[in-house]
């Protein structure tokens, strides 16, 4: 009897060589409790780690909450992480994990939450917005879950006077607040101070919108450097640009801090032109 092999384990096959059937046709065709079984067994991962985070902004708020064993399932050098494909890999790292956090506007959302739907595990859904108040409502969330509420209060403290500060350096670089923004990042831009005269995107803008924006005579443009489309207002303007980030891995963030200091960073440096 001939032997068949998935990775490193083989098992007969019959008297006649048997095609196997792709991890792609197996993801389609069979139930995920039954795929993460099967895939676990043998695909590399750091399965068993107590938190998983959909994406690097799920994870940085789970650290900010005192988790310190965070598996991230997109791959932190995406520049548009929600539109991960996922793999097999990832959804058998779900097993033994005590808490699964997503955001909900994940490509791969729904099959995450279905995989965690066991009594070891809690799926929660977080709502992020890069403002220091809803940031920490959501980082208590994952610590009253953790047990780690202390470790959270010594994180919120800090937060808050950095962001407070980062907001102050940022304001003092722009008289004028009027600002067109990319939609993803209209609550940053308004928890950062700045007065939204004018939203767009995502995606491609036609050229009725872009005047609509200009004729707004914003001093700013804040655009998203995840899915951008705004450098078209700024050139008709000729006023200052900027692509910002929500989730943390450009430049080499990590931590929510990093985040706000790479975005105040870019925000300082245009409005000093």
């Amino acid at each position: 009897m001939e032997q068949g092999a998935v990775g490193s384990l083989s098992f007969p096959i019959g008297p006649k060589t048997a095609k196997l059937p792709s991890i792609e046709f197996l993801m389609k065709r069979l139930p995920l409790s039954l795929l993460v079984l099967l895939t676990g067994a043998f695909l590399p991962f750091a399965a068993g780690a107590q938190t998983v985070a959909s994406t690097s902004w799920t994870a940085a708020i789970a650290r900010a909450a005192g988790a310190t064993d965070v598996v991230v399932i997109a791959p932190l050098e995406l520049k548009h992480p929600p539109e991960y494909e996922i793999k097999p890999s990832d959804l058998a790292a779900v097993q033994g994990a005590k808490l699964v956090l997503y955001g909900g506007y994940e490509k791969f959302a729904s099959r995450l939450v279905e995989t965690s739907g066991t009594e070891k595990t809690l799926a929660l859904k977080l709502a992020t917005d890069n403002v220091p108040a809803a940031l920490e409502r959501e980082a208590k969330k994952v610590a009253e879950v953790l047990g780690t509420l202390p470790a959270y209060e010594k994180w919120a403290e800090g937060f808050n006077r950095f962001a407070a500060g980062s907001k102050a350096r940022v304001l003092a670089a722009y008289p004028d607040k009027r600002a067109v923004v990319q939609r993803q990042l209209k609550t940053y831009a308004e928890g950062q101070g700045f007065e939204v005269v004018g939203v767009f995107g995502p995606g491609e803008l036609s050229p009725a919108v872009v005047l609509d924006l200009v004729k707004l005579k914003p001093a700013l443009v804040i655009d998203n450097a995840h899915n951008p489309s705004g450098p078209v207002i700024a050139e008709a303007l000729k006023v200052p640009y900027v692509q910002l980030i929500n989730f943390p891995g450009m430049g080499g963030t990590k931590s929510l801090e990093d985040v706000f200091r790479y975005n105040e960073q870019l925000l300082v440096s245009a409005g000093g032109r």
